[in-house]
């Protein structure tokens, strides 16, 4: 059983417990708590709103509703419990000791109350405590497997209680005798303490799950086993590590760990019901058997087909009418010609796509026919232009006999693509390359004569997969492997021929299915153990006689009656058959159905119900939905964040998901279009909708209206570790780092950048760190979509003269600068700038005081935009013999590996570094410094020297010049100095502690600034990301993986802190003053969807294989594993999984009593 019902039976006896308690309490407390009254559906909303926040790591929200839901049900124990978890993760611990003492009180039989304070005790270091309440939470629930194993975990870090501790994991094993993360534990464990019966016990259960591993995992069985044989426990022990580490890959052994544990960086779990209310239903409400369809004509002529045009500023769609001549509006004019070529032939139920391929935020036109395909551009005023000649398709695709069009993001660069069907012929992908023109190729080039397609995360991984469909009815479907590429994944077999595709959750797992519609029945084809099998089922029967060819049938999924639930609709060459999904879980028949030829579903007439499209009796027309019941609906407008400066998105998040959860009631929808659509059934509003956009960033919306507009939020997902420092009053963030070894990066449509220099060094100003307790508390953060690889850090202290300045050269560029500390004389500020619209500047960059210059513009993609530069002259108090340096400090505003494919495309101007030129006598210019690179990152320093640059006769004046996004906040020449007055003094660090510490508040003063850590508002730990799969580095001391470079480096995931203490040398002596550098060593690897090998920590990176191409394998494998596999045992032991980011808004469990 899977999905809805599943997790919901997960809970049937907390319910049920929780029910006897309810009845009693509702006849105290009368009938102004009774379901359906006031007081109770407020309850229900706080709550709900509070667990939704919760699971969200909204935990500011979760506070504030669930503060609100004790006031309105003092009695209810859920709800104190709940808010004391929000108290918890936001560390006021006194508060939480105070609520979780009411929920007790309440409910003193509740092992999820007693988890909860187990929690606490841990959080407040009292582990006697906390081992005190585990045991009350498993005499409470003997079937809850996570506090039975969290007291194994407990007893076993203590140290003293091993014995205690492998007895509690054996009562974990009489509950599940086949979880194999439980199994292994055991293994280890009977190892260290010499137990070879018990290890030997293990070995015999691991042998039947073993069987079905793949060879190389069962080797690593074997080996285990031998070892056990032999009596060697040391042998042992290193083997079940390396058995342990080799079935990470395997999904059952994920499932076996998340039934033991919460998730690395989740902070205890909510209870998602009441324990004293009466809950919400979890299910959709009763089926609208009285639904109807009013058919009715719209306009006044005839048509073979009818489409839908979605408005992109929210208002009402107009229906499309088309023969095998024309397009037009049903009620208005002709929108353009169709191309039905000689014979008119009319179009197929695909032959028009409606998609805003320009990103103005417009809806377009794509036209598929006999007669070729034809591309239009909505203009402002609503009429439609052909620009199919200035789209530049070759003949083969503009003119070929095709069957249908759809709009997808192929390669995930933010703007649409069209795939195009032929009626005899390849597929093929007409590739948007950005600047009105489209380019053909064939990434599906195995499936010929395509006659439907659907397009979505099929195997929850979080990029969207291809389903399609040929003339013979057989299925292809093709795994996204990203950066443009798709592998071919078998379809099970005795499908059948068939009919058509829809996508749709309809097991309410989150994760998206296939519909198919057979000659028989309509289907599910759901993703099994991520990708490697199928399940189908079922759902509903189709009457005999509706069988038409493939491609000729639509299959539409959508809430028609809004009880919540998917119904769906079977449309052929006579009528639709709709089937409406039930509180039960079943799809039962409508009796009667419209007499239309249903192409869309759409609220045409803005009352919160889908309408039907088609053709009935030769014409275009509408079915009005009309029903018995009223149950609520929330129609979501998912929008890019602006049209130009940006990029990233398309202009309606075309290939994103949303969800929406109203009490225990979760919804995904794959966003199609601008308008998503959910039915709410009995519940009056949603808690919250969470918007998983097609590049993979998310947000979560609360208090969603019923038709509300959601913008996405423009944020970077990756650039880099946060520096924070402790200044003498408080920790502040200081810059990013690591910022010049980028993984996989993208720099083009075809090529992946090298990494040329592993090394970073940044400046730490003075007054940014000082002593504590004698020593230097920095803190490095990883608070994007990265995985991080850091072989090296270290502190060099570097005292020197009052009068001088040192900086880095803190430059990304292709020819990596010398990293050496630089001496200066105090920087003098340029005598006057002005940009290049002629405009002073000169207040702008005279003092870095957070005024950064800013006139350039944004171009269509973020980091990149038009030529611009800013002109500064040397006044008279900067030397005019000798050295000199220019110092430009300022920051980047970054593209990323998806705006690279993009830019990439087509005749977009790439992305230019700075080049430095300088006046010449004629009043000309000359470059002078070309290639420079730009600012690795937030408010950096770059040193151009300027040895030469000025020109016999000319005036002092230089330009920096370049077409990216950098914003300048001071500019300044300096003379160098003599680096021997310089006393610099490198340090390693007496601690180095990796440990779990979430996301800071990140802050923007304007535009021009860029986004800033705030280390003192912390806002949430839960998983955020989508994060790279595999095994990081354990939480703890690692001081001895960051010693020196040696490829033994710290593997950190999305929410990991570094906290390192250097020893604070005695303070220079009156005259001098100190500065910092930190130096650093490692990679950075983001999760950007054209980023190479995005999904997993593996391939690991080494100083011998700059290039970073070949595909990941088997840990066992790769190079860098091989030279020191006891890392993987000692330090790189912790498994990260991105579960609880794509579950969303889907409890992972029910906790119940």
């Amino acid at each position: 059983m899977t999905g809805r019902r599943s997790w919901i039976v997960a809970g049937a006896v907390a319910l049920a417990v929780a029910a006897g308690v309810a009845a009693w309490l509702l006849s105290r407390r009368g009938a102004d708590m009774a379901p359906g009254s006031p007081r109770y559906e407020d309850a229900v909303s706080a709550f709900s709103t509070g667990v939704a926040a919760l699971d969200t790591d909204a935990t500011a929200i979760a506070r504030d509703a669930l503060t609100r839901a004790v006031e309105v049900a003092p009695e209810e124990p859920s709800a104190w419990a709940n808010l004391a978890l929000a108290q918890i993760r936001l560390g006021d611990f006194d508060a939480a000791s105070a609520s979780l003492e009411r929920a007790h009180a309440l409910a003193p039989g509740s092992g999820a109350v007693d988890r909860l304070l187990a929690l606490l005790e841990q959080r407040r270091g009292d582990f006697d405590a906390a081992v005190e309440h585990l045991n009350r939470a498993v005499e409470h629930d003997p079937k809850d497997l996570r506090s039975r194993y969290a007291l194994v975990q407990e007893l076993e870090r203590r140290g003293d209680d091993d014995v205690e501790a492998f007895r509690m994991l054996a009562a974990v094993l009489e509950a599940a005798p086949e979880n194999l993360a439980a199994l292994l534990d055991r293994a280890r464990m009977a190892a260290k303490l010499g137990d070879a019966e018990a290890l030997a016990d293990v070995v015999r259960s691991l042998a039947g799950p073993s069987a079905a591993w793949p060879s190389r995992i069962r080797e690593q069985y074997e080996a285990l086993a031998k070892a056990a044989a032999d009596g060697d426990p040391r042998a042992a022990t290193t083997r079940v590590l390396m058995l342990r580490n080799a079935l990470v890959t395997v999904p059952e052994f994920r499932r076996s760990l998340d039934a033991l544990m919460l998730p690395t960086g989740t902070v205890g779990e909510p209870i998602h019901v009441f324990l004293s209310l009466p809950n919400p239903p979890a299910t959709p409400a009763p089926a609208d058997r009285a639904l109807t369809f009013a058919v009715e004509p719209v306009g006044e002529g005839n048509a073979d087909a009818a489409f839908l045009l979605p408005d992109g500023d929210g208002g009402a769609p107009t229906i499309l009418a088309a023969d095998g001549r024309e397009l037009r509006k049903a009620d208005g004019p002709v929108v353009a010609p169709f191309p039905g070529g000689a014979s008119a032939v009319p179009p197929s139920p695909h032959g028009v796509a409606a998609a805003d391929w320009n990103s103005d935020y417009r809806i377009d036109l794509a036209l598929a026919g006999a007669g070729g395909v034809r591309i239009l551009r909505q203009e402002e005023g609503g009429a439609f232009v052909d620009v199919t000649e200035a789209a530049k398709l070759p003949p083969e695709a503009r003119d070929a006999d095709a069957y249908g069009v759809w709009a997808v993001d192929i390669e995930l660069d933010g703007d649409l693509d069209f795939v195009v069907g032929l009626r005899a012929g390849p597929t093929l992908v007409l590739r948007n390359n950005g600047d009105g023109a489209f380019e053909p190729i064939q990434p599906f080039e195995s499936v010929v004569n395509l006659r439907d397609f659907a397009w979505a995360d099929f195997d929850h991984d979080g990029d969207p997969d291809a389903a399609l469909l040929d003339a013979e009815g057989v299925l292809h479907v093709f795994d996204d492997e990203r950066a443009g590429r798709f592998r071919a994944r078998p379809a099970p077999e005795g499908l059948g021929p068939v009919d058509a595709l829809a996508i749709a959750d309809l097991n309410a797992d989150g994760a998206m299915d296939l519909v198919l519609l057979n000659r028989a029945a309509i289907h599910r084809l759901s993703d099994r153990d991520d990708g490697r099998a199928w399940d189908l089922g079922e759902v509903a029967r189709r009457p005999e006689g509706d069988a038409t060819a493939p491609g000729e049938a639509r299959l539409i999924v959508a809430d028609l009656d809004n009880n919540g639930g998917v119904d769906l609709i079977a449309s052929d060459a006579g009528a639709a058959r709709l089937w409406l999904d039930d509180a039960a879980g079943r799809h039962d028949p409508l009796d009667h159905a419209p007499a239309l030829r249903t192409n869309a579903a759409a609220d045409l007439d803005g009352d919160g119900r889908l309408d039907l499209v088609g053709v009935a009796d030769g014409r275009p027309a509408r079915g009005l939905n009309r029903g018995a019941e009223s149950y609520a609906w929330q129609a979501i407008r998912p929008r890019a964040a602006k049209a130009v400066g940006d990029g990233r998105i398309n202009s309606f998040g075309v290939g994103g998901e949303i969800q929406v959860r109203a009490g225990l009631l979760v919804q995904t929808q794959v966003i199609a279009g601008p308008v998503v659509h959910f039915g709410l059934g009995t519940h009056d509003r949603s808690d919250v909708a969470r918007v998983v956009w097609p590049n993979g960033t998310s947000q979560a919306e609360f208090d969603v209206e019923a038709d509300r507009a959601v913008v996405a939020e423009q944020r970077l997902k990756g650039s880099c570790p946060f520096v924070y420092a402790f200044d003498g009053k408080e920790v502040r963030f200081v810059t990013d780092f690591l910022w010049r070894s980028p993984l996989g990066l993208r720099i083009n449509a075809q090529d992946t950048a090298g990494v040329g220099q592993t090394e970073d060094r940044i400046k730490i100003r003075g007054d940014q760190l000082a002593p504590r307790d004698g020593a230097y508390d920095v803190r490095v953060t990883a608070e994007l979509w990265e995985t991080h690889y850091w072989d090296h850090i270290s502190l060099m202290v570097v005292d020197h003269p009052e009068d001088v300045e040192i900086y880095v050269d803190e430059r990304f560029a292709r020819t990596p600068p010398d990293l050496g500390v630089r001496a200066t004389t105090r920087p003098v500020p340029v005598a006057s700038a002005r940009d290049d619209q002629g405009r002073d500047v000169t207040d702008l960059v005279r003092a870095r005081d957070g005024k950064r210059l800013d006139g350039f513009g944004r171009g269509f993609y973020q980091g990149v935009t038009r030529d611009h530069w800013v002109e500064v002259e040397a006044g008279d108090d900067v030397p005019k013999d000798g050295p000199l340096v220019l110092v430009a400090e300022g920051w980047i505003h970054p593209t990323d590996s998806s705006i690279n494919v993009a830019l990439g495309q087509g005749s977009h101007e790439p992305p230019r570094g700075l080049s430095l030129e300088a006046a010449t006598s004629e009043g000309g210019w000359d470059v002078v410094r070309d290639d420079l690179g730009f600012p690795a990152g937030k408010d950096k320093t770059i040193l151009v020297p300027l040895d030469g640059v000025f020109r016999e006769g000319a005036p002092r004046r230089l330009r920096l010049r370049t077409n990216l996004e950098i914003y300048w906040d001071a500019l300044a020449f300096a003379r160098p100095v003599d680096p021997s007055v310089l006393e610099a003094k490198r340090l390693a660090p007496t601690t180095a502690d990796l440990r779990p510490r979430g996301y800071s508040e990140m802050t923007q003063a304007d535009e021009s600034s860029p986004e800033v850590p705030r280390y003192d508002r912390f806002t949430g730990s839960a998983q955020r990301w989508n994060d790279l799969i595999g095994l990081y580095t354990r939480f703890g001391d690692v001081r001895e993986l960051i010693e020196r470079v040696d490829d033994r480096y710290m593997i950190v995931n999305a929410g990991d802190e570094l906290a390192l203490r250097f020893p604070a040398p005695a303070p220079p002596p009156p005259g001098r003053r100190r500065d910092f550098v930190l130096i650093g060593d490692g990679w950075n690897k983001d999760g950007d969807y054209n980023t190479a090998f995005s999904k997993t920590v593996l391939p690991l990176p080494s100083h011998a294989s700059p290039a970073y191409d070949a595909p990941p394998g088997e840990l066992e494998d790769d190079p860098v594993y091989r030279a020191n596999p006891a890392d993987w045992e000692r330090y790189h032991t912790r498994l990260v999984t991105p579960g609880v980011f794509r579950d969303g808004l889907r409890p992972r469990a029910i906790a119940g009593p």
